[in-house]
């Protein structure tokens, strides 16, 4: 009985991405009229929010957040480097994006996705022109030592995760038996 109403599920999952594939502004209109969002919240609730700092034992800092059925990890990695002479009591930050196949039906496995060093530029812009970070602060020693600071961002979804999650419990299930 439950294998048919997954099945069941698994069909109008089916049957409504189609529409919302092939008619996407009438998928999107139908959604205003009823003044819900796709996902079934009211138009005026936020996605469900949560934090975990301390997510990355081996990193100096980093958090996991969730938004929604977006899933991204954040960790940072300080080290000691001589600055630059044009910018001799600055330290720097380097920003990194990844973005793996288990992310989107987009990223393919063995090499980067398009979009990530785009990200990757946009949040360097967006930390650097915000004022978030002073890299004044970063200097140590003027001329001779700074920090380096480099931030890995790592996109998943939850749904993904959970699809993973379930091949890897199946595939541990199968060497159990054996």
């Amino acid at each position: 009985m439950g294998s048919s109403s997954a099945s069941g599920d698994l069909e109008g999952e089916m049957e409504v991405d189609a529409f919302r594939r092939l008619f996407p502004l009438r998928f999107h209109e139908r959604h205003l009229l009823e003044s819900i969002r796709p996902d079934a919240r009211p138009l005026g609730r936020a996605r469900e929010s949560t934090v975990a700092l301390g997510a990355v034992a081996s990193a100096d800092g980093s958090a996991l957040a969730k938004i929604g059925h977006t899933t991204m990890l954040a960790a940072i990695k300080m080290e000691i480097m001589t600055p630059s002479s044009e910018s001799p009591d600055e330290g720097s930050v380097a920003i990194d994006f990844h973005m793996p196949p288990i992310c989107s039906p987009f990223v393919r496995p063995g090499r980067p996705a398009e979009v990530a060093p785009v990200i990757a530029k946009q949040l360097s812009d967006a930390i650097s022109s915000s004022g978030m970070i002073n890299l004044k602060e970063l200097s140590l020693t003027t001329g001779k030592a700074a920090w380096m600071a480099y931030l890995d961002c790592i996109a998943l979804t939850r749904h993904r995760v959970k699809e993973l999650q379930k091949i890897l419990n199946e595939a541990i299930s199968d060497m159990e038996v054996d």
